[in-house]
């Protein structure tokens, strides 16, 4: 799971604690025999953690939203494009008789496997793919920030069970799943075409350097890889998602019916 995930998940898990815990302790979701005043101080406080975390939640989607558009502008009419493209692995060869000093560890094997890179003339293909991957980067924490807003404006109204927050956290579940999936895959594509545009050559034409080995580019150029993968934290997450939709829609149905007794 790479930085962006790691971060996703654990939004979304702070999203879901936060709409959990409000729930728990909304005055509609139980009963006590503490007394008045005291109560009222504890509701006033709860009142103010909703209001702030609905704020914080309605200020980042917002900000979201923002960003992405900017990305997809930027990446796509923007003359550079700033991406991450992946090669074989590489580790720049010396002549033979060179050396350096200074360094205290000594490679064994291994380089480098990926670079990030400031191209002009990447083709609109992979200028698309590239931009789709960082917009739904942005798209899918804002959708997690947009439900947490909407639930701390329905516990403001008392009403944390209705078919608003049930619908959109399902909406949510749905977009953090696939939208993870697809900014995975459309970003590991646009790299891996960038890459190729870049490191690809057909041919070379260069004078003799008496210090360098004439046998092959390879030596001073890396070569374009391919690293295309699934990851599985989005299904992981739209499935938690998915299930508090459930429990919400199971709490909506007994807040009925319990209204429907009295």
């Amino acid at each position: 799971m790479d930085v962006i995930g790691l971060l996703v998940t654990a939004l979304g898990a702070i999203g879901v604690i936060v709409l959990v815990a409000a729930i728990a302790l909304s005055p509609r979701a139980r009963k006590d025999s503490t007394p008045s005043n005291i109560r009222n101080a504890g509701i006033e406080r709860r009142s103010a953690v909703v209001r702030l975390a609905g704020w914080v939640g309605g200020i980042w989607a917002t900000v979201a939203a923002a960003a992405a558009v900017y990305l997809v502008l930027t990446i796509l009419l923007a003359p550079s494009v700033q991406i991450t493209i992946p090669v074989q692995t590489f580790w720049p060869t010396l002549p033979a008789g060179a050396t350096y000093e200074g360094t205290t560890a000594v490679r064994e094997q291994g380089g480098f496997t990926n670079a990030q890179v400031t191209l002009t003339g990447l083709s609109f293909g992979a200028r698309s793919a590239w931009a789709l991957s960082q917009a739904l980067w942005c798209l899918i924490p804002g959708a997690i920030a947009a439900l947490v807003a909407i639930a701390a404006s329905r516990l403001q109204r008392g009403e944390p069970f209705t078919p608003l927050l049930s619908r959109f956290t399902t909406v949510t579940a749905v977009i953090v799943a696939l939208g993870g999936i697809v900014a995975q895959l459309s970003g590991d594509l646009a790299g891996t075409a960038a890459a190729a545009e870049l490191l690809r050559w057909s041919g070379a034409n260069y004078p003799d350097i008496p210090v360098f080995p004439d046998s092959s580019m390879s030596t001073w150029l890396p070569q374009p890889g391919s690293n295309v993968e699934i990851a599985l934290w989005p299904l992981a997450a739209g499935l938690g998602l998915a299930a508090l939709a459930a429990m919400f829609r199971h709490g909506g149905h007994l807040r009925r019916d319990t209204e429907g007794l009295v």
